[in-house]
């Protein structure tokens, strides 16, 4: 007895003529498969074979390849389907010919370096950033790739500057390397203080610290500061006649604002073939900037360190801040009309006409709150030697510090109307150190 065969899932559907697969007889006129190469992939289907015309199309090495999808629907005659992308296979330029765009590009970039024609230079940087963008080559990662002699081109290009700052119109290749380097990753940021640390170049060193791609800005402090860096000027000179004495001149904008809001103040700069970092920071509960040394939360603190590669060393050193109004335009001494004075009684004759000129220059006041205040002296010293950490990223710097608090005049630095502080915001300090095992008393001049 035959059964007649229940209808199986899906046998309901009714497909529409375009939908229904082709005929036996349609299939009669498909030519037979090409012979193929074993060692060539796997053969297409019948299906995704183009017509003859379409088989006349360059390569996918000369032209880029369309989506499998869209070359089986157009050769059975159907409407290419919804696909997401362009395509499946939109290679672009060849892997081949990028890998050797890469390669050429980090051979003239070694060459770049090291040349001292910074016009020349730039024009084959601009030429190099042409081709990185015609073959989708990532310019700013080959500037960042330590692939010459172990560094960064950008370390190379600080190495080989000149030690004159080049000229306002006169283009600047360390400038332009950073243009198309940006954004800066960790690394090369390290690689930029390490090159500047090497040919102690303060001068540079500062100019990148004003960059937002050098030190960018948090969340906070880009809403609130309106995005721009706050220029601190930071200039250090050496001590005459004193190997292992120098002084740095700090003047930070907005110094009790961005204590309140942002809470930490990072001052970097190059001494005596060191990198330090000098902090104004708000102790928190638990802070692992304070390590061992007790500070109560909320205070604040003042801090001196190492930053990575500089050699450990002694210090000795004091925090002065001066009352604005004790600081005067000082008259510059003028030369003995006979030369330089040749007794004791001419070099006292020129020391009071100088005072006196001095004198003359200053504004006389004689209301008592007019008179400058005494001066602020914090001292700064370790009996140990001051190490550097290993990273930037270290969550503990060895470091000196030195609370506020425990002078009454520098706790005052936090209220309004510190008359310590500037006109316009500011606070004016400066660190006068020697490299030397601390005594009772800071020797600096």
């Amino acid at each position: 007895m035959i059964l007649d065969k229940p209808p199986l899932p899906g046998d309901e559907v009714d497909l529409a003529p375009e939908d229904a697969p082709p005929s036996y007889d349609a299939l009669d006129n498909v030519p037979p498969p090409l012979p193929r190469d074993e060692k060539a992939g796997p053969s297409t289907s019948h299906h995704q074979r183009l017509p003859h015309d379409e088989q006349q199309q360059p390569s996918p090495t000369t032209g880029s390849l369309k989506s499998p999808s869209a070359l089986s629907n157009k050769a059975v005659g159907k409407r290419p389907a919804s696909v997401s992308g362009s395509s499946w296979f939109n290679f672009g330029p060849s892997a081949r010919a990028a890998k050797e765009v890469r390669s050429t590009i980090k051979g003239l970039l070694r060459d770049l370096v090291k040349q001292t024609d910074s016009q020349g230079a730039i024009g084959v940087l601009e030429s190099c950033a042409d081709a990185c963008r015609a073959y989708d080559v990532s310019l700013s990662a080959l500037l960042q790739e330590r692939s010459v002699e172990g560094h960064t081109p950008i370390y190379w290009a600080i190495i080989n500057r000149p030690p004159e700052p080049p000229r306002p119109d006169e283009p600047d290749i360390v400038t332009a390397l950073l243009s198309h380097a940006a954004p800066l990753s960790d690394s090369t940021i390290d690689e930029l203080r390490l090159a500047c640390l090497h040919t102690s170049d303060h001068g540079l060193f500062q100019r990148l610290r004003r960059s937002p791609a050098f030190a960018p800005l948090s969340g906070s402090d880009e809403i609130i500061l309106g995005g721009n860096v706050p220029v601190d000027d930071i200039e250090v000179e050496d001590v005459e006649g004193d190997e292992a004495g120098f002084i740095a001149n700090f003047r930070i904008p907005m110094f009790q604002k961005r204590m309140r809001i942002s809470q930490e103040i990072n001052l970097e700069f190059i001494a005596k073939g060191r990198l330090w970092s000098f902090k104004f920071f708000v102790a928190k509960h638990s802070d692992p900037r304070l390590g061992h040394h007790y500070v109560g939360a909320g205070s604040w603190v003042a801090a001196l360190s190492l930053l990575p590669h500089s050699p450990p060393t002694y210090i000795d050193s004091r925090l002065v801040i001066d009352d604005p109004r004790a600081r005067t335009h000082r008259v510059p001494s003028q030369p003995h009309p006979s030369g330089p004075p040749t007794s004791l009684e001419e070099a006292v004759d020129g020391m009071m006409r100088q005072a006196e000129a001095e004198s003359a220059a200053s504004p006389v006041s004689t209301s008592p709150r007019d008179q400058p205040k005494p001066r602020i002296e914090l001292r700064m010293k370790r009996s140990e030697q001051l190490t550097a950490p290993t990273s930037m990223r270290a969550a503990y710097y060895p470091a000196i510090h030195v609370s506020l608090e425990e002078d009454v005049r520098a706790k005052n630095l936090q209220f309004k109307g510190c008359p310590y502080i500037e006109p316009d915001g500011s606070l004016v300090a400066r660190l006068e150190a020697r490299l030397v095992q601390s005594e009772s008393e800071c020797i600096v001049c």
